[in-house]
């Protein structure tokens, strides 16, 4: 892998003003053994630039290793301060920093959109942050921010009450946070340790900041966050709906739904071990079928009122308090009615709740055995089949997350399937074949007469070939598969035809060739034509019999083959004797059994 290394505090890549359609592929980005302070080891983009026209864009990091040192502070892995840049496939570790916030990847001074994928992201302060600094841009929101199946991690070397711990103080804070950004998905990711050391212990922020006092625009507003697992944390989620100490705008419309928070506990990780923490007057918060085992709160809220509120289908332990706010702990009908004013609060399983204290309308099992998870004990959260709370959600699904909805979401999609090749075995039956894809648990493959289809399903199969009988003869038929994994489905490949036509005299050794080869193959190209969506080629000499066999004939099918081939979106055929010379070149085996290989 090559290696691109800075010596010194600077980034080892840096973008100059206006800079785009830049892809780097296959680096490892570090800083020099010696070096003991770094500000950041890839800049796209930066503080200075104060309109768009200087911001950088259509970049990509694709599959690249970004990593500090062991034992140095290094403030940040990737500054994303651009347009329409991706991190993917790629891996950072070792961002840290003793006495200020590191992170893996941060943004603040660039509009997106920002693609980040598939990628492993460790970073003592904030694994990723969106916001955290003033943008010079004015009027300025990092938008349209896709996070999918990605590893947040943050190493238990770096916790002073662990048994790994280092020695070094690195400033610890949280997982993900979003302080100035809109348009946010957050789909599929994991996101792994976090404990109270510089921060309270909350993993998942949504909180917004005017930074510096210098952007009165700042807002957190339409993030989607679903299909994660938060686990071995803390507490997990604090919404902040304006800055307390300089203006701001209101964060709104913000989805929870579909998440597993595991092990959140303020034993085993300090901190408060709540689940939700809301504060300070957010709108439209929804926090829907999630599930979560946390030792503590399950909402706890404070400051102003909160108005658009819905907890619908969630599935938790209720401990001491539950729903609480300042002045209502013990009182979750206070809570709600004085924190979430029209609050929608249903379908809800509050394990060890009094139902006295709740409005109606949710469940309140005495024990986690009486939910009947499949597993509990080995981390399979589906409900079984005689749980009460099977299909019992306000949607008529199951309350809680829908684990498999995130384990396939959680999940890279597997790849195309290579090497596709579909074959006429008989007059009524194709063979199809292709090579086995990692993580792929079955294959479909499609079938139509015509390029522009329909196409329809064939076959759904977990080998890696199959048959498909049953059709006609003298026919082409176009085939294509894809794999499907708990990823989703891969594209397609591409087309691969078969023709029907069963040739006589396979192998040509040592046969003389003659008017039914060649009528054989005119019957298998005009199919291909067909299939093409092309007219049926009308040959010289029509009728064959007593007519030697001649090079306008071969001639003739090549050309009208690769018409074929080509516009099916297949290449053209290589043929021996690309040229055929009058008195030079004898028509032989090779030149008919070439394009039969073409069609069949």
């Amino acid at each position: 892998m090559p290696k691109i290394v800075t010596p010194d505090a600077g980034p080892a890549i840096l973008t100059a003003a206006g800079a785009h359609h830049y892809r780097l592929v296959g680096l490892e980005i570090t800083t020099d053994a010696g070096v003991a302070f770094n500000y950041g080891l890839v800049a796209l983009g930066d503080s200075l630039q104060t309109s768009l026209t200087q911001v950088p864009s259509f970049l990509i990091l694709d599959r690249v290793y970004i990593h500090g040192q062991p034992t140095a502070d290094m403030r940040r892995g990737v500054a994303l301060n651009s347009a329409s840049s991706a991190v993917v496939d790629s891996y950072i570790s070792e961002a840290h920093e003793v006495g200020a916030d590191a992170q893996a990847i941060a943004g603040w001074n660039g509009p997106g959109p920002f693609k980040i994928t598939d990628d492993y992201l460790e970073g003592a302060g904030e694994n990723m942050l969106f916001g955290g600094a003033d943008p010079s841009i004015p009027n300025l929101v990092p938008s349209d921010i896709e996070v999918r199946r990605n590893y947040f991690y943050k190493q238990l070397r770096w916790k002073s009450d662990d048994p790994s711990y280092a020695g070094i103080a690195w400033t610890v804070k949280n997982l993900f946070e979003l302080k100035n950004a809109q348009r946010v998905l957050v789909d599929g990711n994991t996101f792994e340790h976090n404990w109270p050391a510089a921060q309270n212990g909350y993993s998942i922020l949504f909180t917004v900041r005017n930074q510096d006092g210098t952007a009165p625009w700042s807002i957190v507003q339409d993030v989607t966050f679903t299909h994660n697992v938060v686990r071995h944390v803390a507490s997990a989620v604090n919404i902040l709906g304006t800055d307390d100490i300089h203006p701001s705008q209101q964060t709104n419309r913000i989805l929870v739904k579909d998440d597993v928070f595991d092990d959140v506990n303020a034993t085993n990780w300090g901190g408060s071990g709540r689940l939700f923490q809301i504060l300070d007057g957010t709108a439209d918060v929804t926090i829907d079928h999630n599930t979560a085992f946390q030792s503590d709160e399950v909402i706890a809220a404070s400051g102003n009122a909160n108005t658009g509120f819905t907890y619908r289908n969630n599935l938790t332990p209720n401990n001491q308090y539950g729903v609480g706010g300042d002045n209502y702990y013990g009182d979750p009908m206070g809570t709600l009615t004085t924190y979430f004013p029209g609050v929608i609060f249903r379908r809800n399983v509050l394990q060890g709740g009094d139902p006295a204290k709740y409005p109606p309308d949710n469940f309140f099992p005495a024990t986690m055995a009486t939910v009947a998870f499949v597993d509990q004990a080995g981390g399979n959260y589906r409900l079984s089949a005689s749980s009460p709370y099977k299909n019992a959600g306000t949607d008529g699904k199951d309350v809680g997350a829908d684990i498999d909805a995130l384990e396939a979401a959680t999940q890279a999609p597997v790849d195309t399937p290579s090497m596709f090749a579909a074959t006429a075995t008989s007059t009524s039956q194709v063979g199809v074949s292709w090579l086995p894809v990692s993580g792929a648990t079955s294959y479909e493959v499609y079938r139509a007469t015509t390029v522009s289809g329909p196409y329809s399903l064939a076959i759904t199969t977990s080998a890696v070939s199959a048959s498909d009988g049953g059709r006609s003869p003298n026919t082409t038929y176009l085939y294509k598969v894809r794999a499907l994994g708990l990823g989703g489905s891969s594209a397609f490949s591409p087309l691969d035809p078969a023709t029907t036509v069963m040739f006589s005299d396979a192998s040509l050794a040592g046969v003389l060739i003659k008017a039914a080869h060649i009528t054989e193959l005119r019957t298998a190209v005009n199919a291909m034509r067909s299939a093409a969506g092309l007219a049926s080629t009308v040959f010289a000499d029509g009728s064959l019999p007593g007519v030697l066999i001649k090079r306008l004939h071969i001639l003739e099918l090549r050309t009208a083959l690769d018409e074929a081939r080509t516009t099916i979106g297949i290449s053209a055929l290589r043929y021996t004797d690309p040229t055929l010379t009058a008195g030079v070149t004898t028509v032989r085996a090779a030149h008919v059994l070439e394009p039969r290989v073409g069609t069949q």
